[in-house]
């Protein structure tokens, strides 16, 4: 299998500089670069290190996505922010999951369940985890015929080629990582995780405003539902349907 490291950058200047040399470029058949219009100088100091990028013509995370998917040739890839949240020692484990599980269509490196370690774990008062979890046990009860996955929101994830073409994602935003757990769960394909431990953010820049992205979630979540009653029907019609 082919592997693609994907680095999603969005004014990640500070982050890129510090944890460059942390990053295994050398395990990687293809590595670029997803720029979301930055401002800051990131894509030029990547372009610098001889780092393919691309630069996003519409912009949105989901965008990015399919940009990935579209600028590279390998049979999976691995999706990295080098803001300090995500840890790049354990980009390799990615790979590592893949070899050993030919069967699995995505990988991710989960914030929440035993042995991981979210951010926000030290706080008394944890909403961001607690609307996390939420998520999670809404889209595992009414999709997952698998194994329960603990994190179906963090963007530190790899996802095969052939999970792409089949789960047909058409998110835009935040929410392409929730849209991409639930689409495969209704497809029943398999994802796998591992324990990773959420690092703070390096630098000033600041994530998505939480109330408007909770929205976003909780709008995705309901269009899902509906998709999924639709389906229902129109395959029960088509049951009932009586011969021509």
């Amino acid at each position: 299998m082919k592997y693609a490291l994907i680095i999603m950058i969005k004014d990640e200047i500070e982050g890129i500089v510090q944890l460059f040399d942390q990053i295994p470029f050398d395990k990687f058949d293809e590595v670029v670069a997803i720029d979301g219009m930055s401002v800051d100088g990131s894509a030029e100091f990547l372009k610098k290190k001889n780092v393919k990028v691309i630069t996003q013509t519409v912009n949105g995370r989901g965008q990015a996505f399919r940009d990935a998917f579209r600028g590279t040739n390998s049979d999976a890839l691995i999706f990295y922010g080098p803001d300090g949240n995500e840890d790049p020692t354990d980009i390799v484990k990615f790979m590592q999951v893949f070899e050993n599980n030919k069967n699995a269509g995505m990988v991710v490196a989960r914030r929440l369940g035993p042995g991981a370690i979210n951010k926000e774990d030290y706080k008394l008062f944890k909403p961001r985890k607690w609307v996390n979890i939420a998520f999670n046990v809404v889209a595992n009860l009414l999709w997952n015929r698998n194994s329960y996955i603990y994190d179906t929101i963090n963007g530190f994830r790899a996802i095969t080629r052939k999970t792409w073409d089949v789960i047909k994602l058409d998110t835009n935003g935040y929410t392409i990582e929730y849209q991409s757990t639930i689409r495969c769960f209704k497809n029943n394909i398999l994802i796998l995780e591992f324990p990773t431990k959420e690092l703070q953010r390096i630098g000033s820049k600041k994530g998505s405003p939480a109330f408007h992205t909770g929205v976003m979630f909780v709008k995705l979540l309901l269009i899902e539902i509906f998709y999924s009653i639709n389906k229902f029907f129109d395959r029960d019609r088509s049951i009932n349907r009586p011969p021509k």
